[in-house]
């Protein structure tokens, strides 16, 4: 018995004394056999004072019991939190250039940044950025030269991501054209609202003007126009995919980038919101182009997988004109989709001003931002 145990126990068997009127002094066990009451002695009277002694020292010595650090009840299940909803539009129908968002959603990582990204491809190209702009959507893709256009002309949008880090479009024509001094005739096609812009610039550098009355608007079907011979070029937002799939029609072509016939370098493919949304949607944002760039960082790193995951998720991607222009798609990703180069913003904007689309040039900082500074 532990030198702390003694003084407790002795407590207890003086209150048991007292309160069944035992000898108090020595604590004897009465005699058995001797009657509990017998005739003639009076009941014993209980001390008061030792038994608030007593309890005094039992409090004193007797420390509650600590709470139970086990249960066999089953603990309450953690709900997981609500996910954060985004709707995001297309430029255009789903394609290769879009992968980066496919592999998202099919490895986990938007669930993983506790976001739910609703993917919408537009009825027309020019429908995105008017969505936008009209806050029926949360985010939209586009291209950079569509950017400073648009926002010149009053359409609220910001560049929050760089998809494509390069210039995709370009002129593309038949094989047997000589090249783009032979487009002084004929019409040319386009899809988006930034490419006549492009074509041009592009013809400008040979020395041809381009009369707006040769310029058609075919929106999806810039390949069909070039395949049915109603136009002798098409200017092309991502040329490459559109070569390989011509390609796989029997017609051959010839792709001139933009890039290299009078157009500063841009970014290819980009994801906008609304200016007035920008703050509320900050968090989305970076949540977002987190998952993006890990989507992105794999399939550099394992694109056969990558591709496996690609057309298994989306079968209508499975093509041989895809499975040519996969490794040039994935040369061109974006590694970091949040950075933002500034100078290519502001070149792209002294381009404008000398080509005479605006009056003058704007701070990058209405245009672009990076969402995580």
């Amino acid at each position: 018995m532990t030198p702390t145990t003694k003084p407790i126990r002795r407590a207890l068997a003086l209150v048991a004394a007292l309160c069944l009127g035992w000898s108090a002094p020595g604590l004897a066990d009465p005699d058995p056999t001797a009657d509990a009451n017998p005739a003639g002695v009076a009941e014993p009277r209980l001390d008061e004072r030792a038994i608030d002694a007593a309890r005094e020292l039992i409090e004193a010595r007797v420390e509650p019991l600590p709470p139970p650090t086990q249960t066999d009840r089953a603990p309450e299940p953690i709900a997981p939190p609500p996910l954060r909803e985004l709707k995001v539009m297309l430029e255009w129908y789903l394609g290769l250039q879009h992968a980066p968002w496919i592999l998202a959603r099919e490895r986990g990582h938007f669930d993983r940044q506790a976001l739910s990204v609703e993917l919408m491809s537009p009825a027309d190209p020019e429908v995105p950025t008017k969505l936008l702009s009209a806050q029926r959507i949360d985010l939209a893709l586009g291209r950079q030269p569509q950017l400073h256009l648009e926002s010149a002309a009053g359409q609220p949008l910001v560049r929050v991501a760089t998809l494509i880090d390069s210039p995709a479009g370009g002129l593309l024509m038949r094989e047997d054209i000589d090249g783009l001094n032979a487009l002084s005739q004929g019409q040319l096609a386009y899809g988006v609202a930034d490419s006549p812009l492009i074509a041009r610039t592009m013809l400008a550098q040979q020395g041809i003007v381009l009369e707006a009355s040769r310029l058609v608007d075919r929106h999806f079907s810039l390949g069909q126009a070039l395949l049915g011979e109603e136009v002798v070029a098409v200017v092309a937002p991502l040329a490459i995919t559109l070569s390989a799939q011509l390609a796989e029609e029997g017609l051959a072509t010839r792709h001139f980038p933009a890039e290299e016939h009078g157009l500063p370098a841009y970014d290819g493919l980009i994801l906008m919101a609304h200016q007035e949304r920008l703050a509320g949607l900050r968090e989305d944002i970076q949540r977002l182009v987190t998952a993006l760039e890990h989507a992105t960082l794999w399939a550099l790193n394992h694109p056969e997988a990558a591709w496996s995951l690609l057309v298994a998720s989306e079968p209508s991607l499975d093509s041989a004109a895809n499975r040519r222009a996969w490794p040039w798609l994935l040369a061109r990703l974006a590694t970091r989709p949040a950075a933002l180069d500034p100078a290519r913003y502001e070149r792209f904007e002294r381009f404008l001003v000398e080509e005479g689309q605006l009056q003058a040039t704007r701070p990058v900082a209405q245009l672009a931002v990076d969402p995580n500074d």
